[in-house]
């Protein structure tokens, strides 16, 4: 009878730890507080670049595309939401249900749309650039902080 009561006790606790992942996950959101780096992509020309999503806590979005090196200091000081600069691509807006990502930016020469997944600090996202060749692909992004910038949930209790 012990046992048994180990036993359900046991399982109580499994379910318990498996719902708190399960709501954590569900409770992922983007950060404000620095850019997320894609990996490494190559141009027609035989440049390396980084594309570069930017997140202001107002709910809109920002990209941009690096040469690189792109040094995270650099990036951090010029790509900030209140310098907005004409060649940035911007989303007036992006939407989080759960842990997925969607949102659209849109400059001079293109709209891309983007869709995906948060999570912890990477983004899982399919790219859609609705051209003569419908471009698609998917493209991981990693969070890295930017030293100038309190994470939002530090700035808000200030």
């Amino acid at each position: 009878m012990l046992s048994n009561q180990r036993s359900k006790h046991c399982i109580s606790l499994a379910v318990l730890v498996v719902g708190i992942a399960h709501t954590d996950a569900m409770s992922q959101t983007v950060r404000t507080d620095g850019v997320y780096r894609s990996e490494v992509q190559r141009n027609e020309n035989a440049t390396d670049y980084i594309s570069i999503l930017r997140f202001a806590p107002d709910g809109r979005v920002f990209l941009m595309q690096a040469a690189m090196p792109a040094r995270q200091e650099r990036v951090c000081e010029r790509f900030r939401p209140e310098l907005a600069q004409p060649h940035w691509a911007k989303g007036a807006t992006y939407r989080m249900e759960g842990n997925r990502l969607s949102f659209q930016t849109s400059s001079p020469s293109a709209t891309t749309s983007f869709d995906g997944t948060v999570a912890s600090d990477t983004l899982q996202l399919k790219l859609v650039v609705p051209t003569r060749q419908n471009l698609s692909y998917d493209l991981t992004f990693k969070f890295a902080p930017c030293a100038d910038q309190k994470p939002a949930e530090q700035a808000g209790r200030e």
